[in-house]
């Protein structure tokens, strides 16, 4: 599908805000609500958008972020895919790719401050058999996603107010939280039936999940392969430790046009994991070399992978809601 001027405004408006109503995305692009509807239902249909996230705070719903790679061995499609099965009914596994080199599956896996990371992946791990030969979990100490540049624009970090009124969560607030992680776009009124309050005390209250930081934002989820691109993981350590290093280094990630995410780690194998989309292996290659060059003195690559396809979306896993 070929995108036009008003298909990448649409994009680029629910990257920012994907809870932004039709009818101010309608007057933003200068066209009639039916043809905006009618275009998102097609973006959806052709799978440009896979999803609509809510983009939560893991600090103050009290939760852990690991990264997790786990290396494989004779494994063919059918029994990739009953592994996959395994992994997406885990109640701790959030996003999940398949990949190529040395990690042949990799997702995140959010739990309670208060569960034990051991026990947990020593039960997911005894349902995967001795198919996984090696597994890396670490912490993920900050995350920041750029799908923007995906459709060629800048990133800009959003600034978060200093000061943030304090509330405790009750149950109506979880079910609010579920229910805009399933899909960021849950009107007003369809949340009210499900919670039965009415739409004015459901706005009031997402109001006040924003305020009090709980939910930083709305975005979605682009498929890149839609724009022709492969998508490859770099890890990294850093030789340098100091503040102005680490400056330096999120200043590039978030500027360079085809780095579309990072995670820092806290220790471990490597402290930094960076997506790249490139058009080839030439492209990435150049970009190695680029990197390598501009932090010859502050970084080493530790490994090089592919991630051929991406299963499931960032969202709160089910552990996370349950608790």
């Amino acid at each position: 599908m070929k995108l036009d001027a008003y298909d990448k405004k649409i994009l680029e408006i629910l990257l920012g805000n994907s809870r932004e109503p039709i009818s101010s995305i309608s007057k933003k692009i200068r066209l009639r609500r039916e043809n905006t509807n009618y275009r998102i239902n097609r973006l959806l249909k052709k799978r440009i958008i896979k999803g609509f996230n809510t983009i939560f705070n893991n600090e103050l719903l009290n939760m852990d972020h690991y990264g997790v790679f786990l290396e494989m061995r004779n494994l063919n499609a059918e029994t990739e895919t009953k592994i996959l099965q395994i992994l997406e009914k885990d109640p701790y596994v959030t996003w999940m790719g398949v990949s190529a080199g040395k990690w042949s599956i990799v997702f995140d896996l959010m739990a309670p401050r208060n569960k034990d990371l051991d026990k947990i992946l020593r039960a997911m791990l005894d349902k995967l058999g001795d198919f996984v030969i090696n597994y890396v979990a670490q912490k993920i100490y900050d995350a920041e996603h750029y799908q923007q540049k995906i459709i060629g624009l800048r990133y800009v970090p959003k600034k978060q107010p200093d000061k943030k009124p304090k509330i405790k969560l009750d149950k109506i607030d979880w079910k609010i939280i579920t229910l805009l992680n399933q899909n960021s776009r849950t009107s007003y009124v369809d949340i009210a039936v499900k919670t039965k309050l009415t739409p004015n005390a459901i706005t009031n209250r997402i109001k006040n999940l924003e305020k009090a930081g709980y939910i930083y934002g709305y975005s979605i989820t682009i498929d890149w392969k839609k724009f022709g691109y492969e998508w490859y993981g770099i890890q990294f350590k850093t030789n340098k430790f100091d503040k102005k290093t680490e400056e330096k280094i999120t200043e590039y990630l978030r500027n360079h046009p085809r780095l579309i995410f990072s995670y820092k780690y806290v220790g471990g194998a490597w402290d930094y994991d960076v997506g790249i989309i490139v058009k080839n292996s030439n492209e990435i290659r150049d970009f190695i070399n680029e990197f390598r060059s501009v932090f010859s003195k502050e970084i080493r690559i530790t490994d090089v992978f592919i991630v051929l396809d991406q299963l499931t979306m960032y969202e709160l896993p089910k552990g996370i809601l349950d608790s």
